[in-house]
């Protein structure tokens, strides 16, 4: 019977582990977003035509402005886009940043927190079981509450010229992400990404893009 027992309570064991695990999976399935601006005057012919990313003077020496082209060029390549040489008909020129402003985003705030919250018993109900004043207990309310955030505005803005009709603008996309984390270079691989989503797109076209 003890055999019995100490075996049940393994296989508990095991499930509880894999439930949590279950868990913990779903919680990491988050979503990516950015929103894109495009406009574009795209002839067919032109995707026959090579592609040259040409650096701006200060960038040109610049070790994470090639970090930068690197994810472009992989982008570009999945949207079907080959890359020459200096002579190539297709000019592209890169920029980025991540300009940080204050928003007020509405979050859960800690109950505990007197500052923001008021203390534990700013709000909250009386959960008893009609036992006499000691039969319950005091849960607090959860909140939600305005509060300031610093949000880096992670942009990459990518333009290809064609140089055989006197450098006009043939594509001029922009990709912007939100986060209240100082991370642009982590994210320009997803931003290039999405800036060549449905490549080359509507003229003016407006789309929030998400990824896994």
């Amino acid at each position: 019977m003890r055999g019995l027992k100490t075996k049940w309570g393994r296989s508990w064991l095991r499930s509880l582990v894999l439930l949590c695990g279950v868990f913990v999976l779903t919680g990491c399935a988050s979503s990516w977003s950015a929103k894109v601006t495009s406009y574009q005057q795209w002839p067919a012919e032109l995707y026959q035509a090579r592609y040259h990313i040409q650096p701006q003077a200060e960038q040109a020496r610049s070790l994470e402005f090639q970090a930068v082209a690197d994810s472009v060029r992989v982008a570009m390549g999945a949207a079907g886009l080959v890359e020459g040489g200096p002579e190539s008909r297709l000019v592209v020129e890169l920029s980025y940043g991540n300009p940080m402003q204050q928003e007020w985003v509405d979050r859960y705030v800690d109950p505990y927190d007197p500052f923001l919250y008021g203390g534990p018993f700013s709000a909250g109900v009386w959960v008893g079981n009609g036992g006499g004043p000691f039969g319950g207990f005091y849960r607090t309310m959860p909140r939600y509450a305005s509060v300031p955030v610093d949000i880096y505005s992670n942009t990459l803005k990518v333009v290809i010229k064609d140089s055989l009709n006197e450098m006009a603008e043939v594509f001029n996309a922009t990709a912007i992400n939100k986060s209240d984390r100082d991370e642009l270079i982590n994210v320009i691989p997803l931003l290039a990404k999405a800036a060549f989503t449905n490549f080359p797109g509507m003229n003016g076209q407006v789309q929030e893009v998400r990824f896994k």
